[in-house]
């Protein structure tokens, strides 16, 4: 028996995460991978959920935090879970606070989490356990918000490969595996988000000579979160290619990766030939180390630099 009554009232994904503090990928996951809800849909196929599902999300949100597995509480009747829980049935769950920015006591598990999860990420990576990385990343996109999971997990660890290969501390094949699996899992990110008809395009890509795309791919997972349609084009193109993409696709906005600071002249030129390419109602975004390099010959070209990546909601929003 349930203890919230259905009073008509349905709810988006992004209320829904604001009110749960689950992320969109974990909704998604949860009820995708576990059955843990079925939320209605839209004409225009987004989710809309009740207030019964408001509530068992929540639960389902703290006993996660307390230490069970989502594998073993998505399906248990109501019930059970506010007896996990420690509440009395007829007692409503209250959702975890959320009002634009995770409160402290939340923030603090959550960085926690996070570190925890670069730890076992990082070991996995030695150990050339991609099965285990991938199992590790999945949970991550379920307990942790997107800005942790790409801040304090997939980006310090894509840092740490990408130091520990150069300096000969790990070899080629654990390089390889790992990246191979963080490829694989952003792509997933990208592929379950939730995007509704109409949703803005962002194209991402990286620009001729540069091949490292994880930068795009963190982009486009990020833009993914917020409700864009995000297209990765890939590594290494030119841009009469990245600027036909985008009018074809309709992208209001273009997202250039660039890590390395190789021939910084080659890349001046390519990105502000791509911006005289693009409509002018089309944002071109441009950050990475290699970006910073050239920072200032970019001055007055119609590039917005993006110093690091929580910049990338702020303009996609704006525009």
């Amino acid at each position: 028996m349930a203890t919230t009554e259905d009073n008509g009232f349905r709810h988006p994904i992004g209320v829904v995460s604001r009110r749960t503090g689950l992320s969109a990928s974990a909704l998604r996951a949860w009820e995708r991978r576990y059955g843990a809800v079925s939320p209605e849909r839209s004409k225009g196929g987004q989710r809309l959920y009740s207030d019964a599902d408001l509530e068992r999300l929540s639960l389902l949100k703290r006993l996660v935090d307390e230490g069970r597995s989502i594998s073993q509480v998505a399906n248990l009747p109501l019930e059970d879970l506010l007896e996990l829980a420690g509440q009395e049935v007829g007692t409503a769950a209250q959702p975890v606070p959320h009002h634009g920015a995770t409160p402290p006591q939340a923030a603090d598990q959550q960085a926690i989490d996070a570190q925890r999860t670069l730890e076992r990420a990082l070991r996995f990576t030695e150990e050339m356990r991609g099965e285990s990385l991938q199992r590790t990343l999945t949970r991550a996109a379920v307990v942790l918000r997107p800005e942790a999971l790409i801040g304090q997990v997939l980006v310090p660890l894509l840092t740490r490969i990408g130091e520990t290969w150069k300096s000969g501390q790990m070899g080629a094949a654990q390089e390889h595996l790992a990246s191979g699996v963080v490829r694989r899992f952003l792509e997933w990110l990208i592929d379950t988000a939730e995007v509704g008809q109409g949703a803005p395009v962002l194209l991402t890509a990286t620009p001729q000579g540069h091949r490292h795309e994880f930068g795009a791919l963190i982009a486009g997972t990020m833009a993914a979160e917020i409700g864009w349609r995000a297209v990765c084009l890939g590594p290494d193109l030119p841009a009469d290619e990245i600027a036909a993409a985008a009018k074809r696709t309709g992208a209001a906005a273009v997202a250039i990766s660039a890590v390395h600071g190789q021939e910084p002249g080659r890349l001046v030129a390519e990105l502000t030939r791509l911006r005289q390419l693009l409509p002018d109602d089309v944002r071109l975004l441009a950050g990475g180390r290699g970006i910073e390099d050239v920072r200032s010959e970019l001055t007055g070209s119609g590039v917005e630099v993006a110093h690091d990546l929580s910049v990338l909601p702020r303009v996609t929003r704006a525009s």
